[in-house]
C-alpha cells in the first residue's frame, strides 16, 4: 500500500512539473510591444538676429529631429524647433506604430496667443528592437504641401544621429 501512495505522489509530482515547464516561456522570448510617449517640452524658444549654426546647434529655419538607441530597446528622440503657438496649453502626441513605420502626431490645447515660436520636444520609446525604422513626425504648423519631418534609421548600425529640413515661413522665419 504503502508503494503504491509513493509512485501515486512521485507521478503527481512529475506531471505537476511538466505543466509548469510547458506553460512557462524564457523571458528572452517574450518581446513586448513598442510603447512610446512625450516626457517633456521646453520654449518659446527666442533666438538673436545673428545666431549662426555651429555645427551643433540648428539654427531657428531647421526642424530637426535627433536619436539616440541605446541597442536594447529605448530610443530617445528630440524634436528640435517644432512650431507651436506661443500659448499652446498642454502640448502632447500620440506615437503609433504601424510595422517598421513610427508615427508621432503633435499638437496643441490652444492657441491663446497672436503669434506662433518654436519648441524642442523630447519623446522616450522602449521595446524598440533593432532594426531599419522610418520616423515620421506629423506637426500643426507645416504648411500643405511642404516636406513631412521624416528620417529613416537602421537602429542596427546606427545608434545616433540627426536630420533637418529647411522651412522657409513663419515661425521658423521671423
Amino acid at each position: 500500500m504503502k508503494f503504491k501512495t509513493i509512485v501515486s505522489m512521485a507521478l503527481c509530482v512529475v506531471c505537476v512539473t511538466c505543466l509548469m515547464v510547458s506553460g512557462c516561456k524564457k523571458s528572452s522570448e517574450v518581446q513586448a510591444d513598442p510603447i512610446g510617449a512625450l516626457l517633456q517640452y521646453n520654449g518659446c524658444k527666442q533666438f538673436l538676429a545673428n545666431t549662426q549654426e555651429n555645427g551643433l546647434v540648428p539654427g531657428p529655419h531647421n526642424d530637426c529631429i535627433e536619436y539616440q538607441y541605446n541597442g536594447s530597446g529605448k530610443l530617445i528622440l528630440r524634436h528640435i524647433n517644432a512650431g507651436f503657438n506661443c500659448c499652446p496649453g498642454e502640448i502632447t502626441a500620440t506615437i503609433e506604430f504601424n510595422g517598421n513605420l513610427v508615427i508621432i502626431t503633435e499638437a496643441e490645447a490652444e492657441q491663446a496667443c497672436r503669434c506662433n515660436c518654436l519648441f524642442d520636444l523630447d519623446f522616450e520609446i522602449n521595446n524598440l528592437s533593432p532594426g531599419q525604422y522610418t520616423i515620421r513626425i506629423i506637426e500643426p504648423y507645416v504648411e500643405t504641401g511642404d516636406q513631412v519631418l521624416e528620417i529613416t534609421v537602421n537602429l542596427s548600425s546606427a545608434t545616433s544621429g540627426s536630420f533637418c529640413l529647411p522651412r522657409n515661413y513663419y515661425p521658423w522665419v521671423q
